[in-house]
């Protein structure tokens, strides 16, 4: 959407209020972050449907131990261009996060990650590597990438070998 008000040339305020009005009189719609016509997005054959439904539920049952994406793309019955897209929707609707270049999580397993760190701000505001990894219960593997991710959303700020909790 930013760059559609950059294209538009309209201040923040004056796009979120046109927006809004073509929005309020069905001339546009909204999913995410795209802009579309009303009735018109994504639509999906049954077996793109089936797939994503399997590529979700396998991120959001594995929770901070996800499997990898090519792993979970084998598995599909589609082709993998076809998956691939199904992913980047998932990632644009932001129900799938993309943490590094090889871990995607689910955004549920994210957000209780934060509520348990939010808990472990009572106790300390301070966490180091071994911490997490024993918060979370994951390997280095997932814990390196996460606490960058963490800092990149400014949960967390590293100082040194710990992490303050923000």
């Amino acid at each position: 959407m930013e760059s559609l008000r950059e294209q538009a040339r309209l201040s923040p305020e004056v796009f979120e209020t046109v927006l809004a009005a073509c929005m309020g009189n069905n001339m546009l719609g909204v999913t995410s972050d795209l802009v579309h016509l009303p009735g018109r997005g994504v639509t999906m054959k049954d077996e793109e449907t089936e797939s994503r439904k399997l590529i979700e539920q396998a991120f959001a049952s594995a929770g901070l131990k996800v499997p990898a994406l090519k792993d979970v793309l084998a598995g599909l019955k589609i082709d993998r261009t076809r998956a691939q897209k199904i992913v980047t929707l998932l990632l644009r609707e932001k129900i799938l996060v993309k943490v590094s270049d090889d871990l995607v999580f689910h955004r549920s397993a994210l957000d209780q990650m934060r509520s348990s760190l939010t808990l472990q701000k009572t106790k300390s505001a301070k966490i180091n590597v071994a911490g997490f990894k024993d918060l979370t219960g994951v390997s280095r593997k997932y814990a390196i990438p996460l606490l960058e991710y963490l800092d990149r959303e400014r949960v967390t700020k590293r100082v040194g070998d710990e992490r303050i909790i923000l």
